[in-house]
């Protein structure tokens, strides 16, 4: 498995999704690019996971993967990758959204205008890393909400990353977290306002939608009127890490039990929602 799904014992049905905080870098990656590893390290969300312990306690799971976004983007659509940096056929290339066009598809191609690969990626390692690391955590990502749908009668996935400080600001503030709900399609009004309102009683500075309104897992997986509500929660990295060597810091503390308290909140919403008991 490229992937770690942690469990929990509590009830609530809410799911957490880091899939940008691996951090096992193949040899197969190191030895095909033309930088150093280092400086790969801006892609990465950093230990989001280890950020999200005290969270995974008041949720159901933790869905981690354990390659970095380097290798893939667990957060794009399998097309988002340019046909002109692919040798060979593959079918599937050609949505070129201005991520791809910045050379962050798929599979990042460049890196702060640096080519990260001294030439075209091979069709065939597209199809293997698809197949060995995209397909498995996305068929898992679905069937645990898909659990937890059935199970509650509602679902609600906290995908959550990290932002660096310089990329966000409001009023001459750095905003400490954007939540994401795709303005309003991929979660009810009541789920957002629910995370917006736990976080800002906590002190921290908030944001909806700008600049970031959520990606490919968030469109994909938020289906309000089915059941299943997805949220993009983007951290303001240096509240709970380093910049600089990526390492966590005290901030961490601050930041891990606001976020559990996102949890219980937005889970007890999500329930009472339903008509279905909140968790003990």
């Amino acid at each position: 498995m490229l992937f770690d799904l942690r469990a929990s014992a509590r009830s609530r049905p809410v799911l957490l999704s880091s899939p940008h905080s691996g951090r096992l870098y193949p040899e197969r990656l190191l030895h095909a690019i033309r930088l150093a590893p280092d400086q790969l390290r801006p892609l990465d969300d950093g230990p989001v996971d280890v950020l999200l312990e005290p969270a995974l306690e008041q949720a159901a799971g933790l869905l981690v993967p354990l390659l970095p976004r380097a290798w893939i983007d667990l957060n794009r659509a399998p097309d988002e990758i340019d046909p002109a940096e692919v040798e060979g056929p593959f079918p599937t290339a050609g949505h070129r959204s201005a991520k791809v066009k910045a050379g962050l598809g798929l599979v990042p191609t460049r890196i702060a205008g640096a080519a990260i690969y001294p030439g075209k990626l091979g069709a065939d390692d597209l199809h293997a890393r698809l197949a060995d690391a995209y397909w498995p955590f996305h068929v898992a990502l679905g069937r645990e909400l898909e659990t937890l749908r059935r199970r509650h009668g509602v679902a609600v996935l906290l995908d959550c990353h990290s932002m660096p400080k310089a990329s966000v600001a409001h009023h001459g503030r750095p905003v400490d977290i954007v939540v994401g709900d795709r303005h309003g399609s991929s979660a009810a009004p009541a789920i957002t306002a629910a995370v917006v309102r736990t976080l800002r009683a906590r002190g921290f500075s908030v944001a909806t939608n700008r600049p970031f309104a959520g990606g490919h897992i968030t469109e994909a997986y938020g289906r309000p009127a089915e059941g299943v509500h997805a949220l993009q929660l983007e951290v303001r990295r240096d509240l709970f890490l380093d910049e600089t060597c990526y390492r966590l810091h005290h901030g961490t503390v601050a930041l891990g039990t606001g976020l559990a308290a996102v949890v219980a909140t937005v889970g007890d919403t999500a329930l009472r929602a339903v008509g279905r008991p909140v968790a003990a």
